[in-house]
């Protein structure tokens, strides 16, 4: 039996991503219901999860201890961004040791040398900012960095995240109030409620699925048919993936990503995954409606975002389902049956459909996993990547996602009111020029700091010299290591020869600016609106809940990405389909 029609695969797997925004934005709103200082309360047939609080409230309180958390303690919007700061200073120093030491740590089963400075440099700026871009190869890890560096990373760094939300949410519910709660107990919460049980629930059914999970070795040894040996790395493959998947984290434990069956696999453990990435990101939008006292405000805000979503998956898939143009077909004889889709470097277990999912969850994510090679795409199917990557990765990151969509919901709201003649305001906050300084600084970030070093490595030839592919392609493959690092994503093009000292230094800066920059500012901005007062909605308010604020933000979000990265999408995959997809 072959796989379901393309048309039925894609059906199924958004129904299921509806569902499961559904309910995981309610459970999400509850978490944070008191820290967004929000009168929210559960819908009555999901009112028994309120019993979780005997469950996880002694595992706060006990972390409260340990740790020395006074959760109570409020902070301002200048507290939060220092308390994010020291927090993620300690997770980069963490992981820079452990990985420039690996060699000397335990748990080192097969030997493996520590990394260079430039590449510890750009691995632990990568990890630390959520970003989790690789320039080595997975099985260059021991098992001790997977377990205690890098596992430990993929739970905090989302969870920083998490504990941004509640505080964004206050500078709408607070009236002429500062205080923006405790960042420290946001992120435990986010951490014992959200992440840590729901990646416990994504392993389980990996393992069950024949995902490996083991920390006591390092490798696996088989025969091969040819009577060799074969050494085939192993660790905590199903742990490591299901937070990697969850917490929009990417970087796998092998090479090949979760193109391996032992992160990977079965179609099953790819649908699980594949919906891992953007449940999470896209719960938060709903949330923010629940939080904000207007649901129906949450559902258009995750509508515009779908819809986006949605057309260019379809994008993707028919770039996948079709032929590829650069591929030989007949050569010395042979004949290359192109009748399936484009299968070059896509696993027959997915194939080019979920493969093509897959592929627009990550870059419509702020994650890195990735279960095809995506510099094997054609030029339709990477287009619908990178102009993913246009829109900052449409429902972006746990928790940081929801602050990156909001500065175009609140653009919106503003361009929106001076259409009509009203007075900017935006969930009865008034939106004065102090705010959308602060709205553009997040919104030209990724512009910035793609283009700029774009424009120097396409003429610096040592950049050049990396580039795997002439002409389009060779373009892709940079603009895509760019936005990838930029927009806090983490895959690849592949077929760039990353790890040098100029792509260490340049990605290892761009994680970090497109990191700190847009939450300072969105931080910033929360400031300002908790102390303005609340002005209650009117007739002459814009209403936000309407099929035209939805077609509005969509018209904005792709007005400004395309203008603003249109003329690099034409150097690359734009100018590889117009010429034939060669």
């Amino acid at each position: 039996m072959g796989s379901p029609p393309p048309i039925v695969q894609y059906t199924v797997f958004f129904v299921i991503l509806a569902i499961l925004i559904y309910l995981l934005g309610e459970y999400l709103a509850w978490i944070y219901r008191d820290q967004a200082n929000s009168d929210y309360d559960l819908p009555r047939f999901l009112t028994g999860l309120k019993r979780l609080d005997s469950v996880f409230t002694p595992i706060e309180n006990g972390i409260y201890r340990l740790s020395g958390i006074n959760p109570r303690r409020e902070m301002t919007w200048k507290g939060y961004v220092k308390a994010v700061f020291v927090f993620n200073a300690f997770i980069w120093a963490l992981l820079y040791v452990v990985l420039y030491f690996q060699n000397g740590l335990p748990m080192n089963f097969v030997d493996v040398a520590g990394q260079s400075w430039d590449l510890a440099f750009h691995t632990a700026s990568s990890f630390t900012s959520n970003t989790n871009q690789q320039h080595y190869s997975g099985e260059n890890l021991s098992v001790f960095t997977h377990t205690f560096g890098i596992g430990i990373a993929m739970f905090l760094t989302p969870a920083t995240g998490l504990a941004l939300m509640p505080a964004f949410a206050r500078a709408f519910n607070n009236e002429k109030d500062p205080r923006l709660g405790n960042f420290f107990a946001n992120l435990v919460r986010g951490l014992v409620r959200f992440l840590l049980p729901i990646s416990f629930l994504i392993a389980i059914i990996l393992m069950a699925e024949g995902s490996v999970q083991t920390i006591l070795s390092g490798k696996f040894t088989a025969e091969t048919f040819t009577m060799g040996v074969q050494n085939i790395r192993v660790g905590p493959h199903a742990g490591i993936e299901a937070i990697k998947m969850f917490g929009t984290n990417g970087g796998g434990i092998n090479a090949a990503n979760a193109a391996t069956a032992f992160e990977n696999p079965t179609p099953l453990s790819t649908l699980v995954l594949t919906l891992a990435m953007p449940m999470g990101t896209f719960s938060a939008i709903y949330a923010w409606g629940a939080w904000v006292g207007n649901r129906k405000h949450g559902v258009a805000i995750v509508a515009a975002f779908i819809v986006i979503y949605m057309t260019l998956t379809g994008v993707a898939i028919v770039g996948e389902t079709g032929p590829n143009a650069a591929m030989q077909v007949q050569e010395n004889g042979l004949t290359v049956d192109q009748s399936v889709g484009n299968l070059e470097s896509k696993e027959t277990r997915f194939g080019p459909t979920a493969s093509a999912i897959w592929g627009l969850a990550t870059t419509g994510t702020t994650n890195g996993g990735v279960n095809s090679m995506h510099n094997s795409w054609t030029a339709l199917g990477a287009f619908s990547l990178l102009f993913a990557f246009a829109t900052n990765n449409i429902s972006n990151g746990v928790g940081t996602g929801l602050l990156n969509i909001l500065m175009f919901v609140i653009l919106t709201a503003f361009v929106g009111a001076l259409m009509i003649g009203r007075r900017p305001q935006y969930l009865g906050k008034k939106l004065e020029w102090q705010e959308m300084r602060y709205v553009f600084v997040v919104i030209l970030t990724l512009p910035i700091i793609v283009l700029l070093p774009l424009a120097h490595a396409v003429v610096y030839q040592p950049a050049v010299d990396a580039m795997a592919n002439p002409g389009f392609r060779g373009f892709s493959e940079i603009l895509y290591e760019f936005f990838s690092a930029s927009a806090n994503n983490g895959s690849g093009f592949e077929g760039l020869a990353d790890n040098t000292i100029y792509y260490n230094l340049v990605d290892g800066m761009q994680v970090l600016l497109a990191r700190y920059v847009p939450i300072t500012a969105q931080l910033a901005i929360a400031g300002l609106l908790a102390n303005k007062k609340i002005s209650p909605e009117s007739r002459g308010s814009l209403d936000t809940e309407t099929p035209a604020f939805v077609g509005l933000l969509i018209g904005i979000i792709i007005i400004v990405s395309a203008l603003v990265f249109l003329p690099a999408l034409v150097f690359g995959p734009i100018g590889e389909l117009l010429s034939g997809g060669i």
